[in-house]
């Protein structure tokens, strides 16, 4: 998937927002690392794939978890750009078998990994599980660049 286009829309929004000045470097990217770790958890939650008991509402709103998963792309995106991350065009879109609950573990874990060890290819990893867990969720490359871009 090419994401070359994702990273100047989010430049743009970036430059929209007022940031508080009062805080140091460390202190917003770690708000940015918290902010992710929040909205994924929530994005996990709309899916219900958490649920380990019998529950005859397992069925999630497909576009109302479409939202979340955009916000949270952008989130991916701006911390790459702070990162120095964003020449970065290309990410192979590899679907998996791994359910939900594995996906999304996953990802927590490659943002644990891109906090404490940064690097460029901690991010593509961490880019390609995202991406992976749309396609997981049923949406397609050209929904989702349609849907980043039209924010």
């Amino acid at each position: 998937m090419n994401i070359k286009a994702f990273f100047e829309a989010q430049r743009e929004r970036n430059s929209k927002i007022i940031i508080d000045e009062s805080l140091s470097e460390y202190k917003i990217s770690a708000r940015k690392h918290l902010e992710l770790h929040t909205k994924l958890s929530h994005l996990a939650a709309n899916t219900k794939c958490y649920k380990y008991w019998i529950d005859e509402d397992i069925n999630f709103d497909k576009d109302s978890t479409f939202l979340r998963y955009i916000d949270c792309f952008s989130n991916i995106i701006s911390i790459g750009i702070d990162k120095g991350y964003d020449n970065v065009i290309e990410v192979p879109i590899k679907p998996n078998d791994y359910c939900l609950s594995d996906q999304f573990l996953n990802l927590f874990i490659d943002l644990n990994d891109l906090i404490i060890s940064p690097s460029e290819d901690h991010y593509i990893t961490l880019l390609e599980d995202f991406i992976s867990l749309g396609i997981t969720l049923g949406y397609s490359d050209s929904k989702i660049s349609n849907g980043f871009i039209n924010m």
